[in-house]
């Protein structure tokens, strides 16, 4: 028992050291790596660097989420004051909400699985809406681009309803711990933003809508693939004999 224990403990430990790992490199590489993704949005690109939180959260807990958020925080504000982006050196803006990401990932992802079709069926409206809204306000700036949006939106809501009324919870828990850490990082960093006075409520609003959905959509696919991945590997090696 006690060595099932420290193996525990080393895992978490691994897991921690590698993905904080490669957070500082993503964020190394800068725009022109894959810690920044293309997206047809005014923002331009979607970033990625949450995502190793939200693995590491969903796999390993809370606790490694915690401090995966903190090294992302962290190597956030260190570079913010190699690049002089004043905003993000304050540590209140930097760091405080990154702390978060893992655990509201974790709670979303361990509560959503003990649950049914229906909230699963209630989520996928507020998704509708929440999408909707989005692809309104993309329609005064590019048509062609609102139809293609609501096309894809559309898609992703009714694979994950007909998720849903198979329910697969595994696979939908995923997509809202995606989900639901990539929503806090933006909407906390974009709230002390505001509270801090670096920016106006308006442009928050803005820079949550242009750089928010994108980047939910990237870290929900992310998410589902490595996890899912890494959890087969698991049931594999579970299922195998030595």
């Amino acid at each position: 028992m006690e060595n099932r224990g420290s193996r525990t403990l080393v895992r978490k430990i691994v897991v921690a050291g590698v993905l904080g790992a490669i957070i500082t490199l993503l964020g190394y590489l800068g725009p022109a790596g894959p810690g920044f993704i293309p997206v047809p949005t005014p923002a331009q690109h979607a970033t990625t660097l949450h995502v190793p939180v939200i693995i590491g959260a969903v796999l390993e807990g809370p606790i490694v989420g915690l401090v995966l958020g903190l090294i992302f925080g962290v190597f956030s504000w260190f570079q913010a004051g190699v690049l002089g982006v004043v905003m993000f050196q304050d540590p209140l803006v930097a760091i405080l909400p990154r702390l978060f990401i893992g655990v509201t990932a974790w709670a979303a992802y361990a509560a959503f699985r003990k649950t049914g079709k229906y909230a699963a069926m209630g989520l996928a409206g507020c998704m509708l809406v929440i999408c909707g809204a989005f692809v309104y306000w993309v329609v005064a700036v590019n048509v062609l681009l609102s139809a293609v949006l609501a096309i894809v939106l559309l898609a992703l809501i009714a694979g994950f309803v007909y998720l849903a009324l198979r329910e697969n919870r595994e696979i939908q828990a995923l997509i809202l711990a995606g989900a639901v850490g990539t929503l806090t990082n933006t909407i906390l960093v974009l709230t002390m933003l505001v509270v801090r006075g670096y920016l106006p409520p308006e442009a928050a609003l803005v820079a949550g809508l242009t750089n928010g959905i994108p980047e939910v959509i990237v870290a929900c696919i992310i998410v589902v693939a490595v996890v899912g991945a890494w959890k087969g590997i698991e049931t594999r090696r579970a299922g195998s004999t030595v």
